[in-house]
């Protein structure tokens, strides 16, 4: 909140993420060589993983570390834009503030 109301976080967390977790540790199940390893060192290391189970990996495991993504920038005081974004932000709408008035 303000810009996403708690009922639809929760749903997205609880349920749409968790089905990304649920996934990719099944998957895992079947290669106990990989409990340890950070999903980072998984998804970077895609060459280097089973075959078998390299499509969970990709999607179910792409899937929660996007939304770790998502969630870290959600947090507050994180709610800014930086960076190249922040200077294309003010560069097409003048600022931040405009840019959210118009969207």
């Amino acid at each position: 909140e303000p810009s996403i109301d708690e009922e639809t976080v929760k749903i997205h967390h609880d349920k749409h993420q968790q089905a990304y977790v649920d996934k990719l540790n099944k998957a895992l199940e079947k290669h106990p060589e990989l409990y340890g390893k950070s999903l980072y060192d998984i998804l970077s290391n895609l060459d280097d993983m089973p075959e078998d189970i390299m499509a969970d990996l990709v999607n179910q495991g792409g899937g929660v570390y996007n939304h770790e993504f998502y969630w870290s920038i959600l947090g507050k005081g994180c709610n800014r834009p930086v960076a190249e974004i922040a200077d294309a932000i003010d560069r097409d709408f003048g600022s931040f503030e405009e840019f959210k008035e118009k969207f």
